[in-house]
């Protein structure tokens, strides 16, 4: 509805029964413990013959929240990424571990490497599970200039620290186009609007 999900999120986290903490967008969630949890509560409803239905379209939004973030990204390339080049940056669930356990990118990338994407992925401790994980293609680079290299897109997968501060007018140098999909929010559109990229942001216009 043209919303600023961050408003809307502090608005929702001055009520101290839910409170600010945790209330990001982004491309869906993954790890050990949300994903596992969730399909356990509506395994245990189940087997006691009752339904558990807001745990239930919780599982169903967050896959759906990752199919909508391929959409997002291939609208971003102009309607396709067949022959484009994408540079990912991260790849873990969350920044500061090296855990894929049901990371977003398990779920996009497949999605864009299925399509004709070449993917130059970086993530400071992830690559080597991910090498793994995701399917054969994928460009695993020594550093984000090496992802940024030539590229047709950037998309923002994990808010690393290493790509909080990015040097926007050396990213924009080393790219071949201009687009930016960040799923974290980590930069500001007029930021980068200014900086001179056609910038892609989740729950904000």
């Amino acid at each position: 509805m043209g919303a600023d999900v961050h408003a809307v999120a502090k608005g929702m986290g001055l009520d101290g029964r839910i409170g600010r903490k945790f209330l990001h967008a982004g491309p869906g969630y993954g790890g050990s413990c949300f994903p596992k949890d969730t399909l356990a509560l509506v395994r245990i409803a189940q087997e006691h013959g009752t339904s558990s239905r807001i745990v239930e379209s919780v599982i169903e939004v967050n896959a759906a929240q990752k199919a909508r973030m391929v959409g997002k990204i291939r609208q971003a390339l102009g309607g396709s990424e067949a022959g484009k080049t994408v540079a990912v940056l991260g790849l873990t669930f969350k920044p500061e571990t090296d855990d894929m356990r049901d990371a977003p990118a398990l779920s996009i990338l497949p999605a864009l490497v299925e399509k004709g994407a070449t993917i130059n992925a970086h993530d400071p401790e992830g690559m080597k599970e991910a090498a793994e994980l995701l399917p054969e293609g994928i460009n695993y680079c020594n550093s984000p200039d090496e992802a940024l290299q030539d590229a047709d897109a950037v998309v923002l997968m994990t808010e690393w620290n290493a790509y909080r501060g990015l040097d926007l007018d050396e990213v924009k140098a080393l790219m071949k186009g201009n687009v930016f999909v960040d799923l974290r929010n980590v930069y500001e559109p007029a930021q980068m609007q200014k900086a001179g990229f056609q910038y892609h942001c989740v729950g904000r216009a």
